[in-house]
């Protein structure tokens, strides 16, 4: 029991969490960013697929969805709000988002729900502009023993050319389990009309250490 309880939380963990951020959409304007992940060496989750979308509500507020699935096995469906602390005028940026919703395993539904904390800094590297997000979750799953402590790192850069690289950097840590990480390093590659194409190799050390394949679709309104 114990052990398939840890699988279940393990499984559940392998829902990504790099899409949040501190920075705020515009009213009225919006983001959907779209990914697929296929994966060796982990047959509880070979396919995996996310869809993550942000609404400018107000001048302090955004309102967004994140939708995971992996097929038979396991997903979740949150919808969140985030809202900026401080002014926002400085190089740095902070912002508090909370989010519920419900979470499944093996067909069955539970709530859940998630409270966090980002902050966002715009960078330079060799005279190339770009960005890093900071983010820090906890997220309680109900019937789970325990809630999932997350911080999460995003380094990319954001020049003129057309191809830029990109970090994602993923750590979970639940009671009772060891420590669990992901590295994706990766490109962006800038598409017509406010679109971008992602791909990126992704290492997990969940279940056992497997190997991904991740494509995205970003894509501004």
């Amino acid at each position: 029991m114990r052990s398939a309880l840890a699988v279940q939380i393990i499984c559940l963990w392998l829902c990504p969490a790099a899409w949040a951020g501190a920075w705020l959409q515009e009213p009225g304007k919006a983001f959907l960013a779209v990914t697929a992940t296929l994966r060796r060496g982990a047959p509880q989750a070979q396919f995996e697929n996310t869809i993550y979308g942000e609404y400018g509500l107000a001048p302090r507020l955004t309102l967004g969805i994140d939708i995971n699935q992996r097929p038979v096995i396991a997903g979740h469906a949150l919808l969140f709000i985030r809202t900026p602390l401080g002014s926002g005028t400085t190089r740095n940026r902070f912002a508090f988002e909370a989010a519920v919703g419900g979470y499944h395993w093996m067909g069955q539904w539970q709530p859940m729900y998630k409270t966090a904390l980002s902050m966002g800094r715009s960078i330079t590297v060799k005279g190339i502009p770009g960005w890093l997000a900071v983010d820090a979750a906890i997220e309680r799953r109900i019937g789970t023993p325990a809630p999932t402590a997350k911080l999460d790192a995003t380094l990319g850069l954001s020049g003129a050319a057309r191809v830029q690289p990109i970090l994602q950097i993923e750590t979970a840590r639940t009671s009772g389990l060891p420590l669990m990480w992901t590295v994706t390093p990766g490109i962006t590659v800038k598409g017509p009309k406010e679109t971008t194409w992602v791909i990126g190799i992704e290492r997990k050390s969940v279940i056992r250490q497997t190997i991904g394949i991740k494509l995205g679709f970003w894509r501004r309104f």
